[in-house]
């Protein structure tokens, strides 16, 4: 069995692979919550579920026959007891993702946020699985730019990733 998945986001196949794949990913973590790392310089609302058909209804009922946003998918996992750390820069795209993301979240979920200038590293994280490359989480970076990206669920690479996340991205406190 693979333990990595490449996909090229330089076309509508590609661009429709990182979605499935993606969108499987975070409904796994709807069904059986985990921590979520999402490191990415600049963030951005994209489509990722395709609802039109009512498929995923089981997940939410509230989200109606439409394509669901990232953000809605995230929030949704946060409130299903997914605890969500998020590393981006300080602009204005990345600071109305976050805002959006946090008025989404009911009273006390683990969430937490913090800007870095330095930040180019672009990841999705979990204990079983690490989405990382080259792309930002940002509609550009699934619609329209000629991205990389890598699905691993490596044991060794997942865990050098968050043992280096966590020691790196230090989150004091939660906003």
């Amino acid at each position: 069995m693979t333990d990595q998945r490449q996909i090229f986001l330089h076309g509508p196949l590609g661009r429709r692979q990182f979605r499935e794949v993606l969108g499987g990913l975070m409904a796994g973590l709807l069904l059986r919550p985990e921590p979520i790392w999402l490191v990415s310089p600049w963030l951005s609302d994209f489509p990722v579920l395709d609802n039109c058909s009512g498929q995923w209804d089981a997940l939410e009922p509230g989200w109606g026959n439409r394509e669901v946003g990232f953000n809605e998918v995230l929030a949704r996992a946060v409130n299903g007891g997914c605890r969500l750390r998020i590393v981006t820069r300080d602009d204005v795209h990345s600071r109305r993702f976050v805002q959006q993301l946090s008025g989404r979240l009911v009273a006390d979920q683990d969430f937490c946020y913090q800007y870095s200038d330095q930040v180019h590293t672009k990841g999705l994280l979990t204990k079983n699985c690490f989405l990382k490359g080259s792309m930002n989480y940002t509609w550009s970076g699934t619609n329209r730019n000629d991205e990389h990206v890598m699905l691993t669920n490596n044991p060794q690479i997942i865990s050098e990733a968050l043992l280096e996340f966590e020691d790196y991205y230090r989150f004091e406190a939660c906003s």
